[in-house]
């Protein structure tokens, strides 16, 4: 069953009267219009500002290929439909580029062919089984002939088969000869018939390369490349390859709005970090994402040393680990670390500075992956409120002495570090009442190391997010079911991009 945005595009391309049809792998057309796969339509030239206007009104965003080459003449677009919870992708082609499956080698010249030969599939243009049984073919045998794909091919003879099979049942192979002389008269009927055959009898490996090898010499001024341009597409597309799996990412789109850095915070117990991770897990079926943990950053090799000795000193003497670390509410240990005197509050500027330094690092990272175009998705993130979680900890205070002016030292260093992580595009903003928050609290921390007092001081600190800078920050309540609050949350994120 197609979603509920793939209906709305395709009434509007039908009453738009766009010249458009779904030209290959028509055989999925269900999981297609379901979302489940990407929709590859082809249009004529006259209709691609008119189908961009119908796109960008359905909510659909353009996005690129981040590494690796982005083909002329093909676009890419996605749209969320959330009462499906789906992101739908459109592969939209001006030409008929195809060929290859890791490099789109051959411009051929069917797009008139494709655009004049159609049929009804529900409410939905399709090519003509004729039309696709043509297509279908060379595009086969181009594959065939290309080293890289004879791997990934061998895996899929029994759906080669099945697919040519599916599309025999319903064309009329007169029909199809007459449209191969009449579109690309290079390949011989009889060259074509034997290509048809040998798929559908199960030839062997070495009769496909064989035919493959004729036919691409027939259609070789088709070919998008000369020798030194293939090869020189090939080194980029291994070097694109070599980099994702280095960067362990599987995904290589990006939106060409750009990258984008969302922040989710709240109080404990808001539900941020199953957001966090739903968030990113959706939109990583998609496009390049990270998640990271603004609250909580990794050690630098800067603060490593610093962090270590603050760590066996809060070993050494734990009854200042409150004080020291600031992450729980002093007063219930009878500490607290801003009106401490002495030592303890330089080690409690020390720990701000070093958090500071972290932070501010993890995120300069995440920036300039941003620029990259990734979407980073940030477990909270520091805000202009002094004292607030995640925030600057440390104000200028009055009064003599060494220890004062490296306290003041210390909370100027720290304002200053704060001041240099710019705001995030987007964030949402958790709220949930107390009351839940200490009755979730008391479900998931069985050992009863979070008490009451310290949700209540948490719940205090995050009650209000700010930072003047930033332009869109949205508040979500959290106390209404999980799956309503996730698809609340994506349609926000979703309209910001």
């Amino acid at each position: 069953m197609s979603t509920y945005l793939v209906d709305r595009l395709i009434n509007s391309l039908n009453s738009e009267g766009i010249n458009y049809c779904h030209w290959k792998s028509n055989i999925d057309l269900a999981q297609a219009t379901s979302g489940e796969m990407d929709l590859d339509f082809l249009i004529d030239r006259e209709s691609v500002q008119p189908v961009y206007s119908i796109l960008s009104k359905l909510g659909f965003k353009p996005a690129m290929i981040r590494r690796g080459i982005n083909t002329p003449g093909i676009s890419h677009f996605y749209g969320y439909d959330p009462t499906a919870d789906r992101v739908v992708h459109v592969h939209l082609f001006s030409r008929v580029l195809t060929g290859e499956s890791f490099m789109k080698s051959h411009l051929l010249p069917f797009e008139s062919m494709l655009l004049q030969n159609w049929r009804y599939d529900g409410q939905i243009r399709v090519v003509s089984k004729s039309a696709e049984l043509v297509i279908f073919t060379i595009r086969t045998y181009i594959k065939y002939g290309s080293l890289l794909d004879l791997a990934y091919l061998w895996k899929k003879t029994e759906k080669i088969k099945a697919e040519l099979n599916w599309i025999k049942d319903g064309s009329d192979l007169s029909e199809a000869l007459s449209l191969l002389n009449k579109y690309c008269p290079v390949i011989e009927e009889n060259l074509f018939i034997q290509c048809i055959n040998t798929l559908d009898n199960n030839g062997s490996l070495l009769q496909r390369i064989g035919l493959a090898r004729k036919v691409r010499r027939r259609i070789r001024n088709y070919s998008k490349h000369t020798f030194l341009e293939w090869v020189s597409s090939f080194i980029q597309l291994v070097f694109s390859q070599v980099q994702r799996r280095i960067g362990s990412r599987k995904k290589n789109k990006v939106l060409q709005a750009g990258g984008a850095m969302i922040a989710i915070v709240g109080a404990d117990a808001t539900g941020k970090s199953t957001l966090v991770s739903e968030t990113g897990r959706w939109l990583g079926k998609d496009f390049l994402v990270r998640n990271i943990h603004a609250g909580k950053p990794s050690s630098s090799l800067v603060t490593a040393p610093a962090n270590l000795i603050l760590y066996i000193i809060r070993r050494i003497m734990p009854k200042l680990r409150p004080a020291i670390k600031g992450n729980r509410s002093a007063s219930e240990n009878g500490i607290s670390s801003a009106n401490t005197k002495g030592l303890v509050s330089l080690l409690f500027a020390f720990r701000a500075v070093t958090l500071a330094w972290d932070r501010r690092n993890l995120l300069s990272k995440s920036w300039r992956a941003v620029a990259k175009g990734e979407l980073v998705i940030s477990d909270r993130y520091p805000s202009n409120i002094i004292g607030a979680m995640d925030s600057p900890r440390l104000e200028e205070i009055e009064g003599r002495g060494w220890v004062t002016s490296v306290y003041n030292k210390a909370a100027r260093l720290e304002q200053n570090l704060y001041a240099q992580i710019p705001p995030p595009d987007l964030v949402v903003s958790l709220k949930v009442s107390l009351e839940t928050a200490k009755e979730r609290n008391h479900l998931r921390n069985k050992l009863g190391e979070e008490t009451d007092g310290y949700i209540e001081s948490r719940h205090q600190l995050s009650s209000k997010w700010l930072r003047n800078d930033t332009a869109r920050v949205y508040e979500v309540e959290t106390e209404q079911p999980l799956p309503l609050t996730k698809l609340q949350i994506k349609s926000i994120i979703w309209h910001s991009l």
